[in-house]
């Protein structure tokens, strides 16, 4: 009998495709936009996941994602700094996109475009973003490339 096991071969295939961007029109609304195939599907589909900033600046805030990247950052080069602070921002807006998204097909995804609106699954987005934080913070660092500022935090 082997001991390896098939690996579990997931269902959607997901892409950021663009984001974070502001609404045309709407400067207060944060949106991505993210391909999502589903294996059985012939094609895949486009879906915007909406924020309103005010929503942003709560999931900022519950995470102390400032103070968390400024100590991180203490260990870079002044200049570099700023880039960091910016990238680390919007990939921290990606993330928390992605975690919008993977509630919204846990809900049911149609193989439709579809727009999820920002008033939509704020609660479960927040949830799920609050339990996932270390597994954010460590795809930042390592995005940023300065996973070994991670160690002990």
């Amino acid at each position: 009998m082997s001991l390896l096991t098939t690996p579990q071969i997931p269902l959607f295939r997901i892409t950021l495709f663009y984001g974070p961007e502001e609404m045309e029109g709407a400067s207060e609304i944060v949106h991505c936009v993210f391909n999502v195939k589903k294996r059985s599907w012939k094609g895949g589909v486009q879906v915007g996941i909406q924020f309103e900033q005010a929503q942003l600046n709560v999931l900022h805030e519950s995470l102390d994602f400032a103070s968390w990247i400024e100590e991180i950052l203490q260990a870079s080069p002044v200049e570099d700094r700023q880039a960091y602070r910016r990238h680390a921002e919007d990939l921290l807006i990606q993330l928390i996109c992605f975690y919008k998204l993977q509630e919204y097909i846990h809900q049911g995804i149609q193989q439709e475009n579809v727009q999820v609106d920002a008033s939509q699954l704020f609660r479960e987005t927040q949830d799920l973003v609050c339990r996932e934080i270390e597994e954010i913070k460590r795809q930042i660092l390592v995005e940023l490339d300065i996973v070994d500022g991670f160690e002990g935090q």
